[in-house]
């Protein structure tokens, strides 16, 4: 028997449930087995469109080799056993009673496992340690592909937030603030003043991806936050490693400082006050990364690349989060500026 029950779909707006599956072992004993099955998205915007068949392929192609843990996957749309099936359109979950001839997705999924909740720390509750540590795991994957990031002619399905994608997400964004500007509420977050500045970084943003670029590329997670990493207390660390790093949807190649940006930024949105300045942050991840390199490249998180990147995520992924308009966002808008260079 299978039980799906449905959890939140994050930015990308693909549906994710999470899997109860009760079997019989071979002695007759019942047993239980949890999974996470991520569903094919409808939406055709520029950084969500395929999120779910970027995460697929990356677990199937890149995910073994990268320096950092994963979640296992069970299956996927582009498998070798579903491709000979004839069933990468659809995979019915679920009972007749509560899901009746409706497929769960749309071409792209991926079915890994569901990491277990016991012993895992809430994100709310991290130390300052446990943020150090984060950075730690994000040097290692950055180091893994410095200055080598995977090739398009080899991973076409790669996100690249500050190169081949830059410009069309800036157009989305730019439909996203005028209907921002055109709403009720629309001031809550913008005056008129700063909607014209918004608009006319995003009509010229060649000054900032040249910033960006100008930096060694590397395999970048696209959403590195605590709330995208499992971290294990140590009670329950059986296997000496306590982060497990999720949520894959905008892997990609990118400078740096695009996910150093993101683990500041996101993490001041969900918890306000943080135990390290971004100063500190980059402190702290450039020993690692220097140490893992050998050599020295503090050049590639410089002050203006670091507000380069805050700048740049800010104005294409707030943008089409602030224009849902839920009641979290209406009650935190006043904590909105600090994201941008603060």
């Amino acid at each position: 028997e299978v039980v799906p029950k449905k959890l939140g779909g994050g930015f990308s707006g693909s549906p994710v449930y999470k899997l109860k599956i009760s079997y019989h072992v071979e002695s007759g004993d019942p047993a239980e087995l949890h999974l996470v099955f991520k569903e094919g998205g409808q939406s055709t915007g520029t950084i969500s469109y395929s999120v779910s068949g970027r995460e697929a392929h990356f677990y199937g192609t890149l995910a073994p080799g990268v320096p950092v843990r994963t979640p296992s996957v069970v299956l996927n749309a582009y498998a070798d056993l579903v491709a000979a099936s004839g069933r990468h359109d659809s995979f019915a979950i679920g009972s007749d009673h509560q899901y009746p001839t409706t497929p769960f997705a749309a071409g792209d999924w991926v079915l890994i496992e569901a990491l277990p909740q016991e012993g895992v720390w809430p994100q709310t509750q991290w130390s300052k340690q446990n943020y150090a540590d984060a950075l730690t795991t994000l040097a290692q994957l950055h180091a893994h592909r410095w200055a080598n990031p995977p090739d398009f002619s080899t991973h076409p399905w790669m996100w690249e937030p500050a190169g081949l994608h830059a410009h069309a997400a800036a157009l989305q964004a730019r439909r996203a603030l005028l209907e921002i500007e055109a709403a009720q509420w629309g001031s809550r977050f913008f005056t008129h003043q700063e909607l014209r500045e918004w608009l006319a970084l995003l009509d010229n943003p060649d000054p900032l991806l040249d910033i960006l670029n100008s930096s060694p590329q590397t395999l970048i997670h696209g959403d590195y936050w605590p709330g995208n990493i499992s971290l294990k207390s140590p009670a329950y660390d059986t296997d000496s490693n306590r982060m497990t790093v999720f949520d894959w949807q905008f892997v990609g190649r990118g400078p740096a400082a695009y996910d150093l940006s993101c683990f500041h930024s996101t993490s001041r949105w969900w918890f306000g006050r943080l135990p390290y300045s971004l100063g500190e942050m980059r402190s702290l991840y450039l020993q690692e990364l220097n140490s893992l390199l050998g050599y020295k490249v503090n050049g590639a998180l410089s002050t203006a690349c670091l507000d380069a990147a805050r700048a740049w995520r800010f104005a294409t992924f707030w943008q089409s989060i602030i224009l849902q308009y839920t009641p979290f966002l209406s009650a935190r808008h006043s904590f909105l500026p600090s994201l941008r260079l603060g």
